[in-house]
């Protein structure tokens, strides 16, 4: 066993039952706070023992370097496959790589991508995602349901449904979410990063046929 998760009363409790599970001291482990506890919530904490870097692939190394540029308390958890790499980050400061609707995390993934294929032939390329504690699906799953919501609510009032300026995934997740529904319709309008999606129902208002066209 080179690293363990471990639920206690606290974080100190947690990282002796940790410690002890992994027959190590403090000086062996590195150890991230993924939830400090509370009244209702139980602390968890991850922890990796030290000797386990020697045993990093070339990718996890890189990875493990840039994150702790970062100064961050979070462990990411390397998968690579034949065509892609997925980082998945854990910790106490996963709302610093999120950021507002995963604008930082988009970021990250940006330069993760060009870090790790620098050089490398197109053959070579390998796609990295990033990840948050399955935040991505998460996400998805709230902008799905807005998608509806808005769509409703345009097809009920007779009139265009302006949602708030996204990425250009955010959008793909919308337009893609409504494209069964007879209903309506979706356009994307603006320039990047200000660049929004407006739902047009199928049963619009003639006042905002004219005012949309103009």
């Amino acid at each position: 066993m080179n690293s363990i998760e471990i639920s206690a009363k606290n974080v100190d409790q947690a990282i002796e039952i940790g410690l002890f599970k992994l027959n190590a001291t403090r000086d062996d482990v590195n150890i991230v706070v993924l939830n400090e506890g509370g009244l209702f919530d139980k602390a968890k904490v991850r922890m990796v023992l030290k000797s386990e870097v020697a045993n990093m692939t070339e990718v996890e190394q890189i990875i493990a370097e840039f994150t702790q540029k970062m100064g961050l308390e979070v462990i990411p958890t390397v998968t690579e496959t034949e065509d892609e790499i997925l980082v998945d980050y854990a910790g106490k400061d996963l709302g610093c790589i999120i950021g507002k609707h995963g604008d930082a995390l988009d970021a990250l993934q940006y330069l993760l991508n060009c870090i790790l294929n620098k050089h490398k032939k197109h053959s070579e390329y390998k796609k990295v995602r990033v990840d948050c504690s399955g935040y991505r699906e998460k996400r998805e799953g709230t902008l799905k349901v807005l998608a509806h919501r808005m769509a409703d609510k345009a097809i009920k009032e007779h009139r265009p449904s302006k949602l708030e300026p996204m990425n250009a995934y955010e959008r793909k997740i919308i337009h893609l979410a409504l494209e069964g529904r007879g209903d309506v319709s979706t356009v994307s309008q603006n320039e990047e990063p200000h660049r929004y999606i407006t739902i047009i129902p199928s049963n619009m208002d003639e006042k905002y046929k004219r005012d949309f066209n103009d």
